[in-house]
C-alpha cells in the first residue's frame, strides 16, 4: 500500500513538473530549427550592418529569440511593432 501511495505522490509530481515545464517554454516549441536560424541570421546581419560586433551581435540575437519565441509563434512575430520588440527585449541590453 505504501509503495502504491508513493507511486501516486511520484506520478502527480511528473504531471506537475511536465505542465510548468510546457508552460516556461511558451510558444517557442512553434518554431522549427529552419525558422529559428533564419530569425537568428536576420537579426545578426541587421545589428552588424549597425555597427554591432559579431560576438556582440550573437549574444543580443539569442536574447532577443528566446524572448520572442516564448512570447509569439513565427506567424505571429512578423507582425509585431516596433514598440512591441522595444518592450519585449528590454532585458536583452540592446541600445536603440
Amino acid at each position: 500500500m505504501k509503495i502504491k501511495k508513493a507511486l501516486t505522490i511520484l506520478s502527480l509530481i511528473f504531471f506537475i513538473v511536465g505542465i510548468e515545464s510546457c508552460q516556461q517554454q511558451g510558444k517557442s516549441t512553434t518554431w522549427s530549427d529552419a525558422q529559428k536560424t533564419k530569425w537568428k541570421t536576420e537579426c545578426q546581419q541587421a545589428l552588424i550592418k549597425r555597427g554591432v560586433k559579431a560576438n556582440q551581435a550573437n549574444d543580443v540575437c539569442d536574447c532577443m529569440f528566446k524572448k520572442t519565441s516564448e512570447k509569439y509563434t513565427p506567424e505571429e512575430a512578423i507582425k509585431i511593432t516596433i514598440e512591441e520588440e522595444r518592450k519585449l527585449w528590454e532585458d536583452c541590453n540592446y541600445q536603440w
